[in-house]
């Protein structure tokens, strides 16, 4: 099989850049304290082409919504079933060409260096958090809850740290192809993607993560990233 290529198209982009920036630099304040560097939870909708010739499975992605009754904390974001199915439900049925086609959420850090030192951009997993744990054990139990009618969904991790001056590198690929490394003014960012598949097991149908990652194509990234550190230059 060939590898699994996630498209973003370019609306989409600032949908899912913004809602991690807002976590991790607004947060959530209550009456008594704020809360910042949050993680935050979202779908992916768009749809899906199917492996044919020489061409790959293509998930495209056109829009995200964000799980604003998920549970968030600085190290997850677990969200509320019910909210999927009713933004399922909704959103199939007034716009039917659109179905959700994988989810995102953060990684939020405290400085440059400590996402480097813990490879932030990649998901965790029961080796890096605990058994029965992570990104990894999480995505395949959603795809089984609530969408095995999906042959894959593709898996967004959006990380996010603040620099302390402005950063001027150009969006660079990493893990293979399948994310991007990028400065966005005195920002840090990476995108990386990750898929689960439906499979057939003999007690039944289930869910489990592919083997390959995918490839991430956001076609608009780098030419993005420079036409606004240029413009914050000028300014």
């Amino acid at each position: 099989m060939k590898p699994l290529y996630i498209t973003v198209e370019d609306h989409a982009v600032p949908q899912l850049i913004t809602s991690a920036l807002e976590a991790y630099e607004i947060g959530r304040t209550s009456p008594r304290k704020k809360e910042d560097k949050l993680e935050t939870f979202g779908l992916l909708w768009g749809y899906m082409t199917p492996e044919r010739g020489n061409r790959p499975p293509r998930i495209i992605v056109t829009t995200a919504t964000v799980e604003t009754s998920a549970l968030v904390t600085k190290g997850s974001a677990k969200p509320d079933l019910g909210s999927l199915r009713m933004k399922m439900e909704f959103v199939t049925r007034y716009w039917p060409h659109l179905e959700v086609v994988g989810t995102f959420h953060s990684h939020p850090y405290d400085s440059l260096s400590e996402a480097r030192e813990y490879k932030g951009w990649q998901a965790s997993s029961p080796d890096t958090v605990g058994p029965n744990q992570g990104d990894t054990v999480f995505w395949p139990r959603l795809h089984e809850e609530l969408f095995l009618n999906n042959p894959y969904l593709g898996h967004l991790i959006i990380s996010v740290t603040a620099l302390q001056k402005t950063g001027w590198a150009l969006p660079k690929a990493i893990e293979g192809d399948s994310g991007f490394e990028l400065s966005l003014g005195k920002r840090k960012i990476w995108i990386t993607s990750y898929a689960s598949e439906a499979v057939e097991y003999e007690d039944g149908p289930g869910a489990q993560m592919m083997d390959a990652l995918p490839v991430l194509d956001i076609p608009s990234m780098t030419h993005r990233a420079i036409e606004g550190n240029f413009a914050q230059a000028s300014d």
